[in-house]
């Protein structure tokens, strides 16, 4: 059941968070999770491919909805632009793992099929 709710969500769009990062900080404290931030722009293709392929995948759906409160940003719009900065996002996609007030666990550069940002999110979980 809860399988199948996570693909619901994520076949509407509802994967990541919607809101501020403060938000995001705050529903990570409370929940007790980490935090997943894509970093993207809307003209990368990688991260078009990873909206595509990797965020579809229903077990990185899963893992990232128990584990993790999953955050999309554009790093060329509003406070994705300061996020860039902090976090020194040199390029696109870029995923980050941060902890609940926002301290840098874990970066990563580029596309990722499935079962490697399964890997991943595993070994910073």
């Amino acid at each position: 059941m809860i399988t199948i709710l996570a693909f619901a969500l994520m076949v509407d769009g509802d994967l990541f968070h919607r809101g501020s990062f403060k938000e995001v900080k705050n529903k990570a404290r409370e929940d007790k999770k980490l935090i997943m931030v894509d970093v993207y722009t809307t003209w990368c293709g990688p991260c078009k491919l990873m909206d595509r392929t990797t965020f579809r995948d229903k077990k990185v759906v899963g893992l990232l909805n128990s584990k993790f409160v999953p955050f999309k940003i554009d790093a060329e719009k509003g406070e994705g632009i300061e996020i860039a900065k902090k976090y020194k996002v040199a390029g696109y996609p870029c995923m980050l793992i941060l902890d609940e007030k926002g301290n840098l666990i874990d970066k990563h550069l580029g596309y990722m099929p499935a079962s490697n940002f399964l890997d991943w999110l595993k070994k910073n979980s």
